[in-house]
């Protein structure tokens, strides 16, 4: 339970290359901002770095790969204020290197467009450490494409110029061309800009540039936050400051711009901009956040329990042998934690899934019967109600009583079993695995909470509730909308004082991202 999914997947990937090699540097392209545009040499080098340094822009979550004593040094820079100078970041990855560490410098977008991942590897070069480049997508071509914009469009646009705007277009001594860009046929894209937009704006109209050519700025693109603004070359400075679009914002010059009105995509997804508070375990929090992220939505993980193993090992393991020999008819599994547990037992025992082949499974849900699933096993029984209620009264219309084996969580409902006794089953409960509290929300969850960014709080269980309310030191504030995921939760949100905005229905990953919609109002 302690290694995290994300870098077992990373280790397995068919096609990210050998791990990274200690005493190395590797200039590792982050990509835009999109967790899901990360290489598989990217993964391949963060799940094996001992060293990492790391940008504002680059993806936060992706640090998930590291391994859990990977050093992570945060270098991140702002326009107006740098935490290390570039020369100090150059130093502490050479001599990361040198101590034998497997170093990734973790940059957002490309390590080689407008950034200064070559002088890097110049150090690297000049002090004799070995070094690799990983390209990463560029936010120039990504953010306009995730608005809606091509770079180049068949009769509109034949090619396309990168270009930094983060020099004075009025210098004497620019290395930017500006009068003759305004004559370039094609796409201007204009990086770390957006401080300087009036004068760049004034010199390509100078140049020659149509007053009236179509802009767009695209803030923090290809990320939950995403914001369009479109104008012309006119109006656009007017524009950006009215409104207060401020950076990090690519810059699109030309008349692809105008493509965005039939194209856009990404920020029409139904829950676009609508951040989702996620404070499930860290092992089940990533499905969900996929789910909510697909449709648009920011999910801030947020975990208010942590799973914790058995007190029972050894009981555990003797109940996994006993199925072997038929010890119970039903084993009736509520949770995905519980089905990797058992079945966890069953191999730690030296058995396998033909273990349970005497035995009959019931599942609480789909999401616990595809976890079975992906041991090989198939349930013989979902109830249509995905609750232990709904599960135990179809275990009872299922036929005469019988033996049932229920493994569970150390503050699991007693529902389940005292319906099935009341039957006349034999049931016999053991402790797969057990559910602590978190010691604290993570900050920038709690921060959020209290500055109103928030939106919603999607809630999978009674246990959540109440950690999340202990953590907080009472209900969230009462402008965040809350979505249960199905009837038992909602009624422990009910009697902790939170307001239920919907329920899920089915009761399940996919019903609550139902239930998160309807709360967000979509």
């Amino acid at each position: 339970m302690t290694t995290s999914p994300l870098r077992r997947a990373a280790a397995e990937l068919p096609f990210g290359g050998p791990p990274h090699a200690c005493g190395s540097v590797a200039l590792v392209g982050a990509g835009p901002g999109d967790p899901g545009l990360i290489t598989l040499r990217a993964a391949r080098l963060l799940s094996t770095a001992t060293f990492v340094a790391y940008d504002r822009l680059a993806p936060r979550s992706a640090l998930d790969l590291c391994p859990p004593d990977c050093e992570l040094l945060d270098v991140g820079k702002l326009p107006d204020r740098h935490k290390l100078t570039q020369d100090e970041i150059n130093a502490r990855l050479v001599a990361a290197a040198e101590q034998g560490h497997a170093v990734v410098r973790w940059k957002g977008g490309d390590p080689f467009v407008l950034a200064r991942g070559s002088e890097e590897g110049q150090a690297c070069c000049s002090a004799g450490i070995p070094f690799e480049v990983t390209p990463g997508i560029t936010s120039g071509v990504a953010a306009p494409a995730y608005a809606g914009i091509p770079a180049t469009h068949r009769g509109t646009a034949a090619g396309f110029a990168v270009i930094t705007g983060h020099e004075d277009p009025t210098k004497p001594d620019a290395q930017v061309d500006w009068h003759a860009l305004a004559r370039f046929p094609g796409t201007l894209l204009v990086y770390m800009g957006v401080g300087r937009l009036r004068g760049i704006a004034d010199a390509l109209q100078e140049g020659g540039r149509d007053p009236h050519t179509p802009v767009s700025l695209v803030r923090w693109g290809t990320t939950p936050a995403q914001e369009v603004l479109a104008a012309t070359l006119d109006t656009v400075a007017d524009q950006v400051e009215a409104r207060g679009f401020g950076a990090p914002a690519i810059i699109v010059v030309g008349e692809v711009a105008d493509l965005r009105g039939e194209l856009a995509w990404f920020d029409t997804r139904p829950l676009h901009g609508t951040s989702v508070l996620v404070p499930r375990t860290r092992q089940q929090a990533s499905e969900l956040s996929e789910r909510l992220r697909f449709l648009g939505a920011e999910p801030v993980e947020a975990p208010t329990i942590a799973l914790a193993p058995t007190r029972e090992p050894e009981r555990l393991r003797e109940t996994a042998v006993r199925l072997r020999d038929g010890a119970a008819d039903w084993v009736a599994l509520t949770s995905v934690n519980g089905v990797d547990a058992l079945l966890g037992a069953v191999h730690d025992a030296g058995g396998d899934a033909r273990w349970l082949a005497a035995t009959r499974l019931a599942a609480v849900g789909s999401g616990t019967a595809e976890a079975l699933a992906r041991h090989g096993l198939r349930a013989d029984l979902v109830p249509e109600r995905f609750t232990t209620r709904g599960l135990a009264e179809e275990l009872v219309a299922s036929g005469p009583p019988a033996r049932a084996l229920l493994p569970r969580a150390d503050l699991a409902s007693p529902v389940l079993s005292e319906v099935l006794a009341e039957a006349g089953w034999s049931v016999e409960e053991v402790e797969a695995y057990r559910t602590v509290p978190a010691e604290a929300l993570p900050a920038e969850a709690a921060d959020r909470l209290a500055q109103g960014t928030i939106d919603v709080i999607a809630l999978a269980s009674s246990s959540t509730v109440r950690n999340l309310v202990s953590l907080l030191g009472g209900p969230p504030p009462p402008q965040v909308r809350i979505a249960a995921i199905g009837p038992v939760t909602a009624q422990t949100c009910r009697e902790l004082g939170l307001r239920v905005d919907a329920e899920a229905d089915p009761h399940d990953l996919d019903g609550l991202v139902e239930a998160v919609r309807v709360a967000a109002g979509h």
